[in-house]
């Protein structure tokens, strides 16, 4: 396979590759912590039965900590360079895992995660594919 080219690698360029190279690994991550959430939530019916299962539960909220995570890892930097990115609906993950005196709130996680979730994984996907066929 021949020498991919390298590009960019002045100085002055190089710090703004590696902020670049940062913000995509973290979307990489992101799409992930999304997918895994889905995943784990969709094998249960209702909040109730989320809850019921302390294992899958616990699952679900770290996935999701972990994609917020993600979400207020990405820089002002890529939030200029990629205005199609669904930023409101990624600020507004935080939102919906955390309520009053930090307890998850079981109905807002499951409501979150079984609809709005995966629209948000579906407009993310692409972009994360094309990070990744470019490394």
């Amino acid at each position: 396979m021949p020498p991919q080219p390298q590009h960019g690698h002045h100085h002055n360029e190089h710090r703004h590759d590696d902020q670049l190279f940062r913000d995509q690994t973290t979307l990489v991550r992101l799409l992930e912590h999304l997918d895994h959430a889905v995943e784990d939530a969709s094998a249960t019916h209702s909040p109730d039965d989320l809850f019921a299962d302390r294992v899958r539960f616990n699952s679900v909220a770290m996935e999701m900590t972990q994609a917020q995570e993600c979400a207020r890892r990405l820089s002002e930097d890529y939030r200029r360079i990629m205005p199609n990115l669904p930023w409101a609906e990624l600020r507004a993950l935080r939102n919906a895992l955390v309520h009053d005196y930090d307890e998850i709130d079981v109905e807002s996680l499951y409501d979150t995660v079984t609809q709005d979730v995966p629209a948000l994984a579906t407009r993310l996907r692409p972009v994360v594919e094309a990070i990744l066929h470019e490394t």
